[in-house]
């Protein structure tokens, strides 16, 4: 997400949303696997046995978005797992941000959980960004959308494995000190307006996952 709001295209805003999603995917077979050997993952059968939560993940995102029908069906069409879509090594480096060396060795158990629990913690955040980015250039408003946003999260760390609370609590926190800062720092290009939008997202966040005590 930028600190600008430069013309951007609803579909450009659905690849945003659904490049981590598809990334989720694929580690979360990956995970689901038991960190075999890659070629041992199906991505086919992660979708298929995970339809229910992949379908609500979707409407989610549809109304979060104002999503239309068109730019939905970039998810289904491109996801890969339709056409026989394996989960590679390479893509595998991207999704946990080149935690190992490369080329990793994904047939170690321990390289290949490592870059599991790395790839988890950075796709859900970069999925959070680009869900509040959205939402942002939709003007929704953060009363309305935060609590869809915490769903969104908890049901794509559910693909994880990951308990959802948790997954809530620990993706804001990414969120907020990875994305905010280089936006919401007074010297930042990015309009006041944005930065108000953030500081309102944010805080919206906080009271609904991680308040103060």
């Amino acid at each position: 997400m930028t600190g600008k709001r430069a013309p951007i295209s609803e579909t450009g805003l659905g690849y945003d949303v659904f490049a981590p999603l598809w990334a989720i995917l694929e580690i979360g077979a990956v995970r689901e696997s038991g960190a075999r050997p890659l070629r041992d993952v199906s991505l086919a059968d992660f979708v298929a046995g995970h339809r229910r939560e992949i379908d609500r993940l979707l409407e989610l995102i549809r109304v979060i978005g104002d999503f239309c029908p068109e730019t939905m069906a970039i998810f289904e069409m491109q996801g890969g797992w339709n056409d026989g879509r394996e989960v590679t090594a390479e893509y595998l480096s991207i999704y946990s941000g080149c935690i190992e060396g490369y080329p990793p060795d994904t047939d170690d158990p321990v390289v290949l959980r490592r870059m599991v629990h790395m790839g988890g913690d950075l796709q859900l955040t970069t999925l959070l960004d680009a869900l509040v980015g959205a939402a942002t250039v939709r003007d929704s408003g953060p009363g309305a959308v935060a609590p869809l946003l915490v769903d969104t999260v908890r049901t794509a760390g559910s693909l994880l494995d990951a308990d959802p609370e948790r997954a809530a609590s620990d993706t804001f926190r990414m969120w907020r000190v990875t994305f905010l800062p280089d936006v919401l720092r007074p010297d930042s290009p990015a309009e006041n307006s944005v930065k108000a939008g953030l500081r309102s997202y944010a805080q919206v966040l906080e009271d609904l996952i991680d308040p103060y005590p």
